[in-house]
């Protein structure tokens, strides 16, 4: 509808471009002011004319098609009221692909996300990346870019050096049969807390020169050189872990084109690092290190023992995924901590002359809460993501129970974790609770999968009928705000798209459900003269909260 709205505006000799009138574009906050307006204050000092005289002289030059019912002029506004029984004709028949559009066609986009580092445990803190990753690649797809995922696994650095020595050490062969996961995080937590008494405070972590530093530095040199018995337990450390993350995706239902760890991109760092330090573009100290100067500060690309840093690792990794994939964009998906290190590798990249690097996005997100601890795996203080999922998806069960009502629990269960994440914009912390999550009746994932399981029931209930003959008579107000609400979707798709905000997407789904509701407990279906109307009207509905929550990965049920 929008679309509309700006060639009429184009038609009546608005010289703005299409982009510049769809920015404009409102829906205003009561439907006696219409259902879209444009306000003429941007025209006001091009055509030195008041806002007010402006839209009232468009008002009567604009030649309205079938579409739009009528345009007033109200103060500097021109509101446009939309024919509702056009717009429900179309409505009641969208299908399947509703939302769906072509404009990524023949264009890539790379998703980092995910990402968790090999021999730590998948906690809390993951679910986000993971979850919004997931989220942006369906979206991306849907509107018909070719959308790739990458979990880069962190299968390197200086944690990697700390779990070999710890494995060394103390490693319990029974226990990491039995719960890998769980050894590792003893493993990992143990070693730390032999090194914390030796920490210099204010010093970097690649940095420090202790004794528990430097021997996981130098298995870190042993891994790098090749050495036969440092590989194989990094091996044995990073199937151990795969088989923990492997279990999480599944629960998810979350995919990837590509996972791969950080160490296949250290030669190709390293190589880069070297050409740089030719060109003179980088420079070395004298214990070795070789560093860049960014926004007038040292930025260290490679260690004094000619090792790889993580930054080393992601020069390499963006170079080598641009060469593969030539995409449209990168987004890598971390938290918000991780926000210098990729303004940094920006700048880095644009430094050394890949201009691919404008096409790089960081989306930062908040932190996620249980109580008011946020989790640090460095301490062992976690909470397992596998745990937690388990946790909900109990809760889910017993809720379903409770309410003597059909439904699939881990559908139910990591659905409502998923709209909890989701519903919230990625920068804004998440504050997790159960009985929100669970909520059959708020702002939940559970009550909009039972608002589909509601139309779903309709339409079983109504069998066949006759989708020939349908005569639309004077909408009810009901009826009205379900065929505009579901009128809005695709837009909402592509605004969600543009502002990496899956959160849009939620939150619409819940106001679509909210609206069905109003209408289901106003409009009776089977049995009224408009039944076959509003049977179409109701699979309308159906299909446009699928696709809607198809997007955020949440599963829907025919019964509930």
């Amino acid at each position: 509808m929008k679309e509309i709205i700006i060639q009429i505006l184009k038609k009546s000799g608005i010289t703005l471009k299409d982009s510049e009138i769809e920015k404009l574009i409102e829906v205003p906050p009561s439907s006696d002011f219409g259902d879209y307006s444009f306000p003429c204050f941007i025209l006001s000092k091009k055509e030195k004319k008041s806002p007010d005289k402006i839209a009232e002289h468009l008002t009567e030059k604009i030649k309205l098609p079938g579409e739009i019912e009528k345009v007033e002029s109200k103060g500097p506004y021109l509101n446009f009221f939309v024919n509702k029984k056009i717009l429900a004709e179309q409505i009641i028949k969208i299908n399947s692909n509703f939302g769906k559009s072509p404009i990524g066609k023949n264009k890539k986009i790379v998703i980092d996300f995910s990402a968790p580092n090999i021999g730590k445990p998948m906690h809390i803190g993951h679910i986000r990346s993971t979850i919004l990753g997931d989220s942006l690649m369906r979206i991306y797809s849907f509107l018909g870019y070719d959308s790739i995922g990458v979990n880069y696994l962190g299968d390197i650095g200086l944690h990697i050096g700390k779990l070999i020595v710890a494995y060394e050490l103390w490693l319990d062969k029974d226990a990491l049969k039995k719960n890998p996961v769980q050894e590792l995080l003893r493993l990992y937590v143990k070693f730390c807390a032999k090194e914390k008494s030796k920490l210099t405070e204010g010093v970097e972590e690649e940095f420090q020169d202790n004794e528990w530093t430097n021997r996981a530095k130098e298995k870190l040199k042993l891994l790098e050189l090749g050495d036969k018995n440092t590989e194989k337990i990094w091996h044995d450390i990073r199937k151990s872990s795969e088989k923990g993350f492997n279990k999480v995706y599944e629960m998810l239902n979350v995919d990837f084109n590509e996972t791969v760890g950080q160490s296949e991109f250290s030669e190709h760092g390293k190589k880069i690092v070297t050409n740089a330090l030719l060109k003179n573009i980088a420079r070395s100290e004298k214990d070795g290190a070789v560093y860049v100067e960014i926004d007038r500060q040292k930025k260290f690309i490679l260690r004094s023992n000619q090792t790889a840093s993580y930054i080393t690792y992601d020069i390499g990794a963006a170079v080598e995924r641009y060469k593969k994939y030539n995409f449209e964009k990168m987004i890598y998906v971390t938290d918000f901590r991780q926000k210098d290190h990729f303004d940094k590798l920006f700048k880095i990249l644009k430094l050394f002359g890949y201009d691919f690097s404008d096409k790089l996005v960081h989306l930062p997100f908040g932190t996620i809460r249980f109580g008011k601890e946020i989790i640090a795996t460095r301490t062992g203080d976690i909470i397992l993501l596998e745990d937690v999922l388990k946790k909900t998806i109990e809760k889910a069960e017993k809720e379903i129970r409770k309410r003597k009502t059909k439904g699939d629990a881990e559908k139910v269960g990591v659905g409502a974790v998923k709209y909890v994440v989701l519903k919230s914009s990625p920068s804004a912390d998440v504050q997790f609770s159960w009985e929100q999550a669970l909520n059959f009746e708020g702002d939940s994932g559970p009550y909009i999968q039972y608002s589909y399981a509601r139309a779903s029931s309709i339409i079983k209930k109504a069998g066949k009928f006759n989708k020939s003959k349908i005569k639309i008579l004077n909408l009810t107000p009901a009826e009205n705000n379900l065929v505009k609400k579901i009128s809005m979707f695709p837009e909402i798709v592509i605004n969600s798209e543009q502002s990496l905000n899956p959160g849009l997407i939620a939150n619409y789904s819940f106001e679509l459900a909210q609206i069905f509701n109003e209408f289901y407990h106003t409009c009776p279906v089977i049995g009224d003269k408009s039944e076959a109307f509003r049977l179409l009207l109701v699979d309308a509905f159906r299909t446009t909260i699928k696709n809607s929550l198809y997007l955020l990965g949440i599963e829907v049920a025919e019964e509930m």
